[in-house]
């Protein structure tokens, strides 16, 4: 888990060393943001995602290619638009430090944190990853780039953003190998294990099971129970499934509530931060 102090937490900081192998752009008409674009080291146009390009990393096959670039919208549609008081649903719009940090520890660019030195290892190569409350989505989207094979969930009023984005930017999502797709999943045991039955995984569930920023009881209340809830139901389809929770810390969130009782929960293993 990734829990940044406000006290040391510099967005600026924290993007700036994640474009060292990842290039974010807001994309502004009128100073206000339309989308976000964003391409990954050694992921070329006109390449397969998560084709194996080591080979082709010379000086001369760089210069004639460029790298592929994501966009994803953050405006929401007009019918989906919420009152200003709904939090919630605009908070799912914007690109968060946390989910920053997931890329960078997923990948093992986190300064100071290695999964690896946690006993943990992650192999995106066809590896399977479920995304909860995902937002936009660009950790799983990254994770898509670079070999996993990725479900990005959240409420179903809020979807079609989110489809509609894995649409333009992975036309090719019927790729039952290497897919990325948008899928509802309110967080509860049934639920969660209707998606799983529906995806045909109800016996294997997912390799990596990950969550941004999704608990803050101000904004969220404390719908961190069933976040837990699905969590352990997924543990308990998958016991070596490894869960990342990756959280900015703020006044009153409630987060050391929700590891607390995570740590309780009956198929949790283990809790490291």
């Amino acid at each position: 888990m990734s829990d940044d102090e406000s006290s040391d937490w510099s967005d600026t900081e924290s993007i700036d060393s994640c474009e060292a192998y990842i290039n974010f752009e807001s994309i502004r008409v009128d100073r206000l943001e339309k989308a976000i674009s964003f391409s990954w080291p050694g992921i070329y146009e006109d390449e397969d995602d998560g084709a194996d390009n080591d080979n082709d990393d010379s000086t001369e096959v760089k210069e004639n290619k460029n790298l592929r670039k994501i966009v994803v919208s953050t405006l929401l549609e007009e019918e989906d638009l919420a009152p200003l008081f709904d939090g919630s649903r605009w908070a799912g719009t914007r690109l968060w430090g946390a989910a920053v940090r997931a890329i960078q520890y997923i990948s093992g660019h986190l300064p100071g944190a290695n999964i690896a030195d946690h006993g943990i290892k992650i192999s995106t190569n066809d590896d399977s990853l479920l995304e909860l409350g995902c937002g936009l989505g660009v950790p799983g989207m990254i994770y898509h780039l670079i070999g996993g094979n990725v479900v990005l969930t959240d409420q179903a009023e809020i979807l079609s953003q989110l489809e509609k984005n894995v649409v333009d930017n992975f036309p090719s999502t019927d790729n039952k190998e290497h897919a990325i797709r948008a899928m509802p999943l309110s967080w509860s045991r049934s639920d969660v294990s209707g998606l799983l039955k529906q995806l045909g995984r109800s016996s294997i569930g997912f390799d990596v099971v990950l969550n941004c920023d999704c608990v803050y009881e101000p904004l969220y209340g404390d719908s961190w129970h069933l976040l837990n809830e699905t969590i352990d139901e997924l543990l308990k389809v998958n016991p070596k499934c490894v869960v990342i929770s990756s959280m900015e810390r703020r006044a009153a969130d409630g987060i050391d509530n929700f590891l607390e009782e995570m740590r309780n929960m009956e198929h949790v293993g283990s809790v490291e931060k």
